[in-house]
């Protein structure tokens, strides 16, 4: 996992392990915004552990704008801009696990894919910007499990790397919660990163 370029931390990832050590059996895990597959594959280790024999849904564009060649080269990988990378996602998670369902768009559109299963684990990495953040929200919260799904949120701070309007775009997330946060338990955060996971406790009636 450590050769594979990412954009959060190995506390991040150790955490996302954990709580796929934990699955109960009740429904799939997926991942909105995977980009090489570090996170996907830090969550699916613990799955793995967990006995976890079910499809893991992937949703990306996987199409590599600039700035993932800039964030990749750091971190010691060559990729070109407008890459599908989606083979190289494939590539690097089927080494852990199999039974991969990758689909390749924009969301919340590409969302359309999900057979409907139960979601017992629900990671948002790419949604951080409306509309696309509620998008998402209003195509799978109708399989989130009450007391049991676990959302996190990976740019759910994001907001505060920002100014002026860009600022105000990534705090959808928050926005969300600052509305729905009755609906769920904060499982996970940090002071010094992005991502808060969230437990869903009651159903979500939205507007």
């Amino acid at each position: 996992m450590n050769s594979i370029p990412a954009m959060t931390s190995q506390k991040v990832h150790d955490y996302l392990t954990e709580i796929g050590s934990g699955w109960q059996r009740k429904g799939v895990a997926m991942e909105l915004g995977c980009w090489l597959g570090a996170s996907s594959i830090a969550l699916l280790r613990g799955l793995v552990k967990a006995g976890y024999d079910l499809d893991f849904w992937a949703f990306d564009k996987w199409d590599t704008p600039a700035p993932q060649v800039v964030k990749a080269k750091a971190q010691g990988m060559k990729i070109s801009a407008g890459q599908d990378l989606k083979p190289l996602y494939c590539d690097n998670v089927g080494k852990i696990y199999s039974k991969i369902k990758a689909i390749k768009g924009g969301m919340p559109a590409t969302l359309s894919g999900f057979n409907g299963s139960a979601i017992e684990i629900c990671i948002f990495d790419a949604p951080k910007q409306e509309p696309v953040f509620t998008g998402c929200v209003r195509a799978l919260k109708n399989f989130w499990i009450e007391g049991v799904t676990v959302l996190g949120l990976l740019d759910y701070n994001f907001y505060e790397r920002h100014n002026g309007r860009k600022r105000q775009q990534f705090r959808a997330p928050v926005d969300f919660m600052e509305k729905y946060g009755s609906h769920f338990e904060v499982l996970k955060s940090w002071d010094d990163e992005c991502p808060v996971f969230f437990r869903y406790v009651k159903k979500i009636t939205m507007d």
